[in-house]
Order: C-alpha cells, then structure tokens, then sequence
C-alpha cells in the first residue's frame, strides 16, 4: 500500500515536471534546493530522482531535486529550477502550475477546493502559492497538494515547489495526520494552515 503511494506521488511529480518545461535557462545553472539543516524528521533527499534537462541549443535549462518520507502518511516536494533568456512572468508560471497539478492528478484525486495567496520567504521572495484539498480516488484517503512559485533576481531563474502529502490513511479511519503536510509548508507566520515554524521545507529553498 505505502509502495503504491510513493509510486503514485512519484509518477505524478515527473508528470508535472514533463509538463513545466515550457522555457528554462541560459548557460549556467544553479539549482535551488533544500536547505540540509531542514531536511529533518525522517525526510530525505531521494538522489535517484535528481533531473536536469536544456532545450534551445542549452540556451534554456532546467533541474529539479525531490524530498520524500516514507511512512503510513507519505509525502513529496519537488523544487524545479528554471532559467530563461527572459525570465519568466510568475503569473504565467503560476497559471501552468495550476493547470498541471489539475491535469496530472485529473483521474486519481477529486479536488474538494483551492486557495491562493501570497506570502515571503527566508530567503526574502515574495511567492504565488495554490493549495488544493482532494480525495485519491483509488486509495479513499484524503490528500493536501501546494504549488508555489517566485522568481529570483539575483540568479536570473524561476522556482517552482510542488508538495503533495496524505493527511489520511484508511487503515486509520478517523485519523487526520498532517504533520508532513506541515513540515512542507511552515513558516514562522502560520501563513498556511496555520502551520508555525523555522523548518519548513519550502521555507529554506536556497536559490541564491
């Protein structure tokens, strides 16, 4: 069953990533990642996932690295790197992420709602964020998702963090567990959810 999911939630993210590389960027690339001292309560890099790709002559790249935890309530973020000649319009970047999450997860996850907002990092960007609660079809278990996006000046590039994480599991009926969906979007203000702290995974993206 926890096999099922991470495979579910890893097909999804290479899915959502097929479809992000609309541009991505000039010669040299940095990819944004997690901060190490983040990267804590059971959550691990998984390097086999590590992907780069250049289209335009290598004008245009991209690069992502995901985060997992494994367990009855498994959870995902994906940071995807982007570099443009031009850098690209957050807007529109936020309007393909929308379009993409919603089309990957069209046939396994029943959205209940969405909201939007804005809010500021660690790392002092200003983001774009969507956050959708959903149903997985297949599995009867509840599923939070966050696509949040900002560009970054200072490295001429474009961010984009996609988190997907089981708050129920059916075996546990009555049981919501959000602890993994907290960890992926805490910031010192309770922006999302209410969700305090200096440990958020999307919160300590290094980008510059």
């Amino acid at each position: 069953m926890i096999a099922e999911k991470k495979k579910h939630i890893g097909i999804s993210i290479i899915l959502i990533l097929l479809a992000l590389v609309l541009s991505s960027g000039c010669i040299d690339l940095t990819c944004a990642y997690v901060k190490d001292s983040a990267v804590t309560d059971g959550w691990y890099e998984n390097t086999a996932l590590r992907n780069t790709g250049m289209q335009f002559l290598g004008l245009e790249k991209w690069c992502s690295s995901t985060y997992e935890i494994n367990g009855k309530y498994p959870a995902s973020l994906t940071v995807t790197t982007l570099k443009t000649l031009v850098l690209a319009d957050e807007k529109e970047i936020q309007k393909k992420t929308r379009e993409t999450i919603e089309e990957t997860f069209l046939n396994s996850i029943q959205f209940n709602e969405n909201t939007s907002g804005e809010r500021t990092l660690q790392n002092n960007h200003k983001t774009i964020y969507i956050l959708y609660e959903g149903i997985d079809t297949k599995k009867d278990e509840n599923v939070k998702i966050i696509g949040e996006v900002w560009n970054c000046g200072t490295s001429g590039t474009s961010i984009i963090c996609i988190g997907v994480a089981y708050v129920t599991n059916k075996e546990i009926p009555d049981v919501e567990n959000t602890d993994n969906w907290q960890k992926i979007v805490m910031d010192p203000s309770g922006t999302i959810d209410g969700a305090f702290g200096e440990q958020g995974l999307i919160d300590n993206v290094h980008c510059h």
